[in-house]
């Protein structure tokens, strides 16, 4: 079937979609987001949060999505008062003759603005199986926001992602035209390392 009439959208990328469609290579990486980093601690807040919605009955992705990742998000978004948005669900069409559009579960823009404005610099998806099989859709959307980035006259060289099912985190980066998985895995069972390895996505862009 031609890839014309096979991708549609964000989701329906996989990595060979990306090197073929766009050039993009991927490779297993060690990031060290937390290797030279202050290590964060949860608030009081957030382990009650989670306490509470542990005990939730998380049989789907938007459960999880809202009662897992969001509150994560909140905290990192409270650390870092005025210097991001988080946009939950909203459309990121960028280039839709190349099928970079669709939905994007949460993305990260820098500044206070009400609309998605560059420069963007994470995106996170939230999933319900097995995290690997979404690297695509994940890099996709990075690309996307990549070359949104460079529309607004606002280039960053570097743009961060994360497929996560609230409990399990995997982080990737886009360096130009490479998209680097990171070997390490953040669990919400450790929230420090988690938020430490947020945290320092965040400071890159200070």
């Amino acid at each position: 079937m031609a890839k014309s009439k096979r991708i549609r959208c964000y989701s329906d990328f996989s990595l060979n979609d990306l090197s073929e469609l766009f050039a993009i290579e991927n490779q297993r990486a060690d990031l060290n987001l937390i290797v030279n980093s202050d290590k964060v601690l949860p608030s009081a807040w957030l382990e009650e949060s989670l306490r509470k919605s542990l005990k939730m009955l998380l049989n789907s992705e938007k459960a999880k999505s809202e009662w897992l990742i969001a509150p994560v998000l909140t905290e990192l978004q409270e650390r870092n008062v005025n210097k991001f948005n988080i946009f939950s669900g909203n459309s990121f069409d960028v280039l839709p003759e190349k099928f970079l559009k669709g939905r994007c579960d949460y993305l990260l823009n820098k500044g206070q603005s009400v609309n998605i404005t560059a420069p963007v610099i994470g995106i996170f998806e939230a999933k319900d199986d097995s995290l690997e099989k979404w690297y695509g859709q994940c890099g996709s959307e990075m690309v996307a926001a990549q070359l949104f980035n460079q529309q607004h006259n606002e280039p960053y060289p570097i743009i961060y992602g994360a497929v996560t099912n609230g409990y399990e985190w995997i982080f990737l980066r886009l360096e130009e035209n490479r998209l680097l998985i990171d070997n390490q895995r953040y669990y919400l069972q450790d929230l420090s390392q988690l938020l430490t390895a947020l945290q320092t996505v965040v400071d890159f862009y200070d």
